[in-house]
């Protein structure tokens, strides 16, 4: 009976990951009805936020979310609903959105990329940063967002509701720009050192990201049968990606092969159903495509500015700490 029983559950989650995949084919949970056009006025903004707010995940997260998980459903319906609750614009409180390019000091193809919502105290902690990045002395091109959404195909406003895959449209954004290595900073983030060591990584290596090891329970197992299907990883196996800091030099083969595959996973939606949304789908891609990642040292310490470690984290050479928010 006990054998019987085995069987039984195994033909169970089957059939329900089966089942995800012909939805997975079919259905983004995320796309948004919305004409293709690169250029927004602040009324389509209004029309976009009214459209991406009139989604709701709960019941795919409620059919999707294995029993007795470690991580609570209602923390990882919030993680997956994050950009759905974004505010783009608020002509209430006479907030628009805010698009502007620093330009280069030095006339480099070096770009710094970030964007942040209108919530909470997103916009301080970005603007804080942009003065931040010039106080250590880099002097190539900054280039941000403060509400709206990166757009520069027309495309991705379709796709404003996947978490966190604002991170990679900010960075074409900036190759469209005309920028060649460009590096995504969270507005978390809040640089010790010159941010040359990560320009010439990237120059080196074709990429930079912090990485960490293999850490696929965070991802539903849903979710991680469709990006391994895509991948052909094992992600028990390959390093988990963080997604706070993230640089690319654009004109690297591989480099183009994961951007191109993370179209292809941001218009399928449901590769982002997990705790780390663009991180799982980034070490897949990663490991998929680019070479093997190296360690950094001393790359980032979670600390606030007054905390006391962080007088520790300069002696140590650490490069940036990440501001709790």
């Amino acid at each position: 009976m006990e054998f019987v029983a085995k069987i039984l559950k195994t033909l169970l989650i089957f059939t329900l990951l089966a089942s995800f995949f012909l939805k997975a084919e079919t259905m983004n949970p995320f796309e948004v009805d919305f004409p293709l056009k690169k250029e927004l006025s602040f009324d389509d903004y209004e029309i976009l936020q009214q459209k991406i707010r009139q989604k709701d995940l709960q019941a795919l997260i409620d059919s999707i979310y294995p029993s007795n998980w470690f991580y609570p459903k209602e923390d990882l319906y919030l993680r997956c609903s994050a950009f759905i609750k974004q505010t783009m614009i608020n002509r209430e409180k006479g907030l628009f959105p805010t698009c502007e390019l620093l330009k280069s000091e030095d006339c480099s193809k070096d770009c710094v990329v970030m964007a942040c919502s209108m919530d909470k105290k997103y916009p301080i902690l970005l603007k804080t940063l942009i003065g931040a990045i010039r106080e250590v002395g880099y002097k190539g091109a900054i280039y941000y967002r403060i509400g709206g959404y990166p757009n520069p195909t027309g495309e991705e406003i379709r796709y404003a509701a996947v978490p966190y895959a604002i991170k990679m449209f900010m960075i074409k954004e900036a190759c469209s720009l005309g920028f060649e290595r460009i590096l995504w900073l969270d507005c978390s983030a809040w640089p010790l050192k010159n941010l040359d060591y990560c320009f010439d990584q990237i120059e080196k290596e074709g990429s930079i990201m912090e990485w960490g090891k293999p850490n696929s329970k965070v991802i539903l197992p849903q979710t991680r049968a469709i990006l391994e299907n895509f991948s052909k990883v094992n992600l028990d196996k390959i390093p988990h990606v963080a997604g706070w800091l993230l640089g690319f030099k654009m004109s690297e083969p591989y480099v183009k092969k994961i951007f191109d595959d993370f179209y292809v996973l941001v218009r399928k939606g449901t590769p982002f159903l997990s705790i780390t949304p663009e991180e799982a789908v980034l070490s897949a891609l990663m490991a998929q495509h680019g070479p093997k990642l190296r360690p950094h040292l001393n790359l980032m310490l979670a600390a606030n500015a007054t905390d006391a470690r962080v007088m520790e984290a300069y002696k140590k050479g650490v490069k940036f700490i990440i501001r709790y928010h």
